[in-house]
């Protein structure tokens, strides 16, 4: 056996930890040993490690048992994400554009980016991580204008607007489980999402265009995953699930958890335990399921209200796994609930696997998915599960559970999505006269991204090693206007801004009220006997007719001045007709 052919799987769960050994074979998973082992206290929560060396005590156990029960040294081991670790966020992000613009992919996948970066902001609100790795998003709907539109490529108007679903994974999830694996004197190969892992051998790639949901019931929380056309569309958790059922036991019978966790798992017709006051109790199985069945409700109307959320309505068919999956009448509380036949909602155990190759005894209920299922996917996929790439020569790593595009490395940076957008510049808006006017900014210059020299854009692919360069937009130039370039345009008249006079050089501002007068007519005055003809201002003084007729005075020495025959001064207001002496 070449050991480059051997593929080590590891599904490290909350209670149990399962190992497999097995090998490609045309296309199936040959499984050649299995060991599974339970924690001896409760080190791990919801999927994720709390106590590292525990957790890496058990994973050396079951790989020296693995590799003396096959005479082979183990050194590489393909591990998966608890789902129940993954953080779905729906989230919204809206855009006002230039209404005679003609809306390009570009715009489209800027507003993408935006709606991720919502989503991701929301998720760091409220869990208080910092760092999550991209798993992927789905477009919910797009909107023009307000309503849904199905492709807003080409179309005009006012406002774009996107809703998405988006899936993060804390780092912290994926940096535990590597660290248990390194102090277990392992490498990790590979890593997946459990319900991919469960998918991936749960659900024929044939039947995958088809609106299927899967729900992974383990004990402490349901994970679901919903495959459509082709695609996984969505994750989501519901925590509820066997632990629930077990605890309803232990509280209606008076036993400690464990005890619970016996009875719940019997499939004797009659069963024997003690209480915690060392009673001893005789029940039917019958007898179980009625004081279990509320909770199993309960478990199905939560499973199926996360359904439909993500979903949007009841899906084409319910596949379960998991441990818990197991519990009585389940089947038929989802498939009433969500309006299906009953043998529509499947529970999938190893003997559906047509991708399995096996003839043991230890892979065989719904609880074996999942680690065959990592597996599986790990013959399937020989990609890395990082990729490193460089953003302006920094390097970046991205976990590469699905195909990586220039969008999850710019996200998993925080790259500002506004930087990629062409920015306009500010327009102008006042008020002329009453009415209201815009003076439209200028069109900013587009960013321009590339992927090894070659242009590219946000939903460009990326792979080990690329480089991507980003050249920023330059914002438009913002609208301006002075005072002498408007009454050009209003063809002249004396201009009053915020009800005062301003001069010609006068910069509009935002929001200023600009009112402009015809200038006062010209009128004609006598001055000496000669006619002298006054223009250019509203109101004319005495001192003014210096500006129009030619005088020399000698140097202080001050004229004689009559206005109309009376003595006159440099402050009296000239009229049209006005008979004006001056003597020098």
């Amino acid at each position: 056996m070449n050991s480059n052919d051997i593929i080590f799987a590891l599904d490290i769960g909350t209670r149990v930890v399962v190992g497999i050994v097995g090998v490609g074979n045309n296309g199936k998973f040959s499984v050649l040993a299995v060991e599974q082992m339970e924690h001896e206290n409760r080190v791990m929560f919801d999927g994720q490690v709390h106590d590292i060396d525990k957790v890496a005590n058990v994973i050396v156990k079951i790989k020296e048992k693995l590799e003396n029960s096959l005479n082979i040294k183990l050194r590489e081991v393909c591990i998966a994400a608890a789902g129940r670790s993954l953080k779905t966020q729906l989230a919204r992000a809206e855009k006002n554009i230039e209404e005679e613009h003609e809306i390009t992919i570009e715009d489209i996948n800027n507003l993408e980016l935006e709606a991720l970066e919502i989503a991701q902001n929301a998720v760091i609100s409220q869990s208080g991580l910092t760092k999550y790795h991209t798993v992927g998003y789905t477009v919910s709907n797009y909107y023009l204008n307000g309503l849904p539109i199905t492709n807003l490529k080409g179309h005009k108007g006012h406002e774009i607007a996107v809703e998405i679903l988006a899936t993060f994974l804390p780092y912290d999830v994926v940096e535990g489980l590597y660290a248990a694996v390194k102090n277990a004197g392992l490498e990790v190969s590979y890593i997946t999402l459990e319900p991919i892992a469960a998918i991936n051998v749960a659900i024929k790639p044939e039947i995958r265009m088809l609106n299927i949901a899967l729900v992974d019931i383990g004990a402490g929380t349901s994970d679901i995953a919903i495959s459509k056309e082709g695609n996984i569309i969505a994750y989501s958790m519901v925590p509820y699930a066997g632990d629930e059922i077990t605890e309803s036991i232990a509280t209606h019978y008076l036993t400690d958890f464990n005890t619970a966790e016996k009875i719940k798992k019997s499939t004797k017709s009659e069963i024997k335990f003690k209480d915690i006051l060392n009673i001893e109790h005789k029940v039917t199985r019958d007898e179980v399921v009625e004081v279990i069945m509320p909770q199993i409700k309960t478990l199905a109307q939560k499973i199926c209200d996360e359904i439909v959320k993500y979903n949007g309505k009841s899906p084409s068919a319910v596949f379960l796994v998991g441990g818990s999956s197991n519990l009585p009448h389940l089947p038929e509380e989802i498939a009433s609930i969500l309006k299906l036949p009953v043998n529509r909602v499947s529970v999938r155990d190893a003997k559906s696997i047509e991708v399995l190759e096996y003839k043991g005894k230890k892979l065989k209920g719904p609880e074996s998915i999942t680690p065959i299922g990592i597996g599986y996917s790990a013959m399937i996929n020989k990609r890395k599960d990082f990729i490193k790439v460089f953003v302006e020569n920094e390097p970046v790593k991205i976990f590469n559970i699905k195909n990586p595009n220039v969008m999850d490395i710019l996200l998993t940076i925080n790259y500002d999505p506004k930087s990629l957008i062409a920015q306009k510049g500010k327009d102008l808006t006042f008020t002329l006269n009453g009415k209201s006017i815009t003076i439209k900014g200028k069109d900013g210059t587009p960013s321009q991204i590339y992927v090894n020299n070659a242009l590219a854009n946000l939903k460009t692919p990326v792979k080990e090693g690329d480089k991507i360069t980003i050249i920023k937009g330059i914002k438009g130039e913002d609208a301006s206007l002075t005072a002498r370039e408007l009454l050009k345009q209003q063809k002249g008249g004396i201009i009053y801004v915020n009800n005062k006079r301003v001069n010609l050089d006068y910069e509009i501002n935002d929001g200023d009220e600009v009112v402009i007068k015809e200038g006062m007519p010209s009128f004609t005055v006598t001055v000496n006997g000669k006619e002298v003809t006054l223009k250019g201002k509203e109101e004319y003084l005495f001192v003014d007719i210096f500006n129009f007729v030619d005088l020399k005075i000698e140097n202080n020495k001050v004229p004689e001045m009559k206005l109309n025959g009376k003595r006159a001064s440099y402050t009296d207001v000239l009229k049209p007709g006005d008979n004006i002496e001056i003597e020098i």
